[in-house]
């Protein structure tokens, strides 16, 4: 089975820092309006479309069981990464997008996993977060889903891409 992930071009990864803010056009008066535009009363100024925003797939489970952490910011993110390395602890850092259809196949395995091995904590990281570009390109995480697995506060073994069998083993090493 091939093994599916997202590639992020090195020229983009600095821009997942910049502002997603970009400025609203103003909406252009048709020339030719349909004839239910001219049935509405003229009075009430016509609402500019928006697009639907996306759902957001990370939000942490409701079980109490599982070990899954979403991280917040990128500042929570630089202390939880220096609290791994500093006590040792294991930890499973996985690096998603919303955009990335093999990371939502991947969800759920990870989830799963997560309830599987509650004492790892499993921390998912939105590449996509504000001020986390640089840091990532630091890292050398060019495609998602990256799952990196920390052993002793050390970084042990990387999975890229969305292969359930090796982040299964790789679990299963973490945990022994």
């Amino acid at each position: 089975m091939a093994r599916r992930l997202c590639r992020l071009p090195r020229l983009l990864l600095p821009l997942a820092a910049a502002p997603k803010h970009q400025p609203r056009l103003p909406a252009i008066p048709a020339l030719n309006p349909s004839p239910a535009a001219r049935l509405r009363p003229s009075s009430s100024p016509t609402p500019t479309p928006s697009l639907p925003a996306f759902p957001r797939l990370f939000s942490s489970s409701s079980a109490g069981d599982s070990s899954m952490v979403v991280v917040g910011s990128a500042d929570s993110y630089e202390d939880i990464h220096a609290k791994v390395q500093a006590e040792k602890l294991p930890a499973v850092f996985y690096y998603t997008a919303v955009w990335c259809g093999p990371c939502r196949a991947m969800a759920p395995v990870i989830e799963k996993m997560s309830r599987q091995y509650p004492k790892i904590p499993v921390y998912k990281v939105d590449i996509d977060m504000e001020g986390l570009g640089t840091r990532l390109s630091n890292l050398k995480i060019f495609s998602i889903p990256t799952f990196h697995f920390y052993h002793k506060g050390e970084k042990s073994s990387e999975v890229v891409g969305a292969d359930v069998k090796k982040l299964e083993a790789a679990m299963e090493s973490l945990h022994k």
